[in-house]
């Protein structure tokens, strides 16, 4: 029997370029192969796993799992899914980086920045600077305030080298061709802010913590962390469903099942209130100190999933409340539209960092 979640294989595509999505959470991992034909994304295929099963867990819950383990469980999805390309880009979890902004003044000569910015970021990083790789970005103007202002608004990631070296062990056990890696963040812009124009708070609900992002312009201009997610949610409904962990035993039906559970539960979970009141605050803050509006609230991630989320929170805040669709940035056929829909919200960062592998959006 086979342990897949949700295995779609769409159709061969053998001309134009192509390159693979990987999505590793800490209870699954989602994949998106997209290929490029006379300028048009097309959907290959796309999938799931669960890890949990991989660490002796129901599904659902987070497990930490070494590189070996997870290349294992990666290698199955690949060949359950059909992918035949090596070329892959990796998203890397926000929980394993450090993201902040640093105000530098503008008289600073644009060549000595690179030392400058990595002088100042010692004061922000727990570790030794040479135990991360470290990038940042100058952020374009958002307002006039900005455009006169004394300082640059600087976007500095750091990550641990140790995550680096995992993902290209992972990698190479599977004989991919590593193009890039992106923290998740990034990908999920990509794939589900609908408007750039439009300032846009994302709420990604994920299996250990839920992240929380308002854009400006493409741009982050806030980012928050809440350490409520999914499987927390999940584990307070253990029982109503009994799902095995067995590898020969547990299939996609038990993995629906269990999901269907969960969607069917007439009252908002506890859990997922919090969640809501976190952001509800986060976005009256912004609000405040910026003067704007937030015009969408974009939900992804598996918690999205959750009935009667989008009327809840449409009451409890006053914009234009959605699903994130990210596979409507890309070509299937017709017949699968309903159902990528709504698988949509769980693979927002596998499309999206597929889709900068193609150079798209």
């Amino acid at each position: 029997m086979s342990i897949f979640d949700n295995i779609t294989k769409i159709f061969g595509n053998k001309a134009g370029n192509k390159v693979l999505g990987i999505d590793i959470g800490s209870s699954s991992i989602k994949i998106v192969q997209l290929s490029l034909k006379k300028g048009v994304v097309m959907l290959d295929t796309f999938g799931e796993i669960s890890l949990s099963i991989y660490g002796g867990k129901e599904i659902g819950q987070s497990v930490s799992l070494d590189a070996t383990k997870i290349a294992e469980a990666l290698k199955d999805l690949m060949e359950a899914a059909q992918t035949n390309t090596a070329k892959a880009a990796f998203a890397i979890p926000l929980k394993s980086t450090l993201m902040f902004n640093l105000k530098l003044p503008k008289k600073i000569e644009k060549n000595k920045l690179d030392d400058i910015v990595r002088i100042e970021a010692r004061k922000y990083i727990p570790v030794p600077i040479s135990e991360v790789q470290l990038d940042w970005s100058v952020l374009p103007s958002l307002s006039e305030e900005d455009k006169n202002s004394e300082n640059y608004n600087i976007l500095v990631v750091a990550i641990h080298k140790e995550t680096l070296n995992k993902y290209s062990e992972i990698a190479s056990i599977n004989g991919l061709e590593t193009m890039f890696r992106e923290v998740e963040t990034f990908s999920t812009i990509r794939s589900v802010v609908k408007y750039e124009k439009n300032t846009t708070a994302i709420v990604d609900i994920g299996s250990s913590v839920t992240k929380f992002y308002i854009i400006q312009k493409g741009i982050i201009s806030k980012s928050n962390i809440i350490n409520i997610g999914f499987s927390k949610i999940l584990s307070r409904f253990r029982g109503k469903e009994k799902v095995a962990t067995d590898k020969n035993e547990v299939n996609g039906e038990a993995a629906r099942m269990l999901r269907e559970s969960i969607l069917d539960i007439s009252d908002i979970p506890i859990d997922l209130t919090r969640i809501i009141e976190e952001v509800k605050k986060a976005i009256i803050s912004f609000q405040k100190e910026h003067h704007k509006d937030i015009t969408d609230i974009v939900f992804t991630g598996g918690g999205s999933l959750f009935k009667d989320i989008l009327p809840y929170v449409s009451k409890k805040l006053s914009a234009k409340v959605y699903n994130a669709d990210p596979f409507s940035k890309v070509v299937n056929p017709a017949f699968l539209d309903d159902a990528l829909r709504e698988a949509g919200p769980e693979f927002s960062v596998a499309v999206g960092i597929a889709l900068r592998g193609l150079k798209q959006f």
